[in-house]
């Protein structure tokens, strides 16, 4: 019954406040009206080309890194050597390469870089340290573009590596310079990620 009564007391609330004439919320004419745009009107012979375009790949620097196969393979980076310094450093974090020394003023990374030769990747598999062998990258500034070549570095570098890893055993590596520049070359091309 108590329900009962206060439904009919709402009700007859409700309906009250709908009866009440105002005059100031139903005229609408004081109110501001937004302003009048122009259409711009398309002319009539344009076509809409609706067509769905391959989207270019997010990451990588496409035709901005050239692999040059002469006697020892190199990269040409088309940026400035400081722009380069900086792609390079980029490259290296995202790879699996990994940086143990460098020297910005020269240019130079020292990069320890486990070899995909077959002996090299067979003494890899036994024994995952003695396949990791430190090379020098060295950039050098051509006119606006960067030249990256890739050396062994040398036997006390090589040393120094071994000693500094707990596991290491220092043994007379292998030179795969080529394979670490056609490494990087594709790590730059395809992805790396540059803001």
């Amino acid at each position: 019954m108590k329900n009962g009564l206060v439904i009919l007391v709402l009700s007859i609330g409700l309906a009250a406040c709908g009866s009440v004439e105002n005059s100031r919320y139903r005229d609408t004419a004081m109110l501001e009206k937004p302003p009048t745009l122009a259409l711009q009107k398309t002319p009539q012979n344009v076509v809409v080309d609706d067509s769905i375009e391959p989207k270019k790949q997010v990451g990588g620097l496409d035709e901005k890194v050239v692999l040059l196969d002469e006697n020892t393979k190199k990269l040409v980076l088309k940026q400035s050597i400081s722009e380069a310094w900086r792609t390079v450093g980029t490259a290296l974090r995202q790879s699996d390469m990994k940086v143990t020394d460098y020297d910005k003023a020269k240019h130079l990374y020292y990069v320890s870089y486990k070899s995909q030769g077959m002996l090299n990747g067979l003494v890899g598999f036994l024994n995952k340290e003695a396949s990791e062998v430190i090379y020098l990258l060295t950039l050098e500034s051509k006119d606006a573009e960067t030249l990256i070549s890739a050396t062994l570095a040398s036997n006390h570098e090589q040393r120094e590596s071994a000693n500094n890893n707990p596991d290491g055993v220092y043994e007379n590596p292998a030179e795969d310079s080529d394979g670490l520049i056609e490494h990087l070359y594709h790590v730059l091309r395809d992805d790396v990620k540059t803001e």
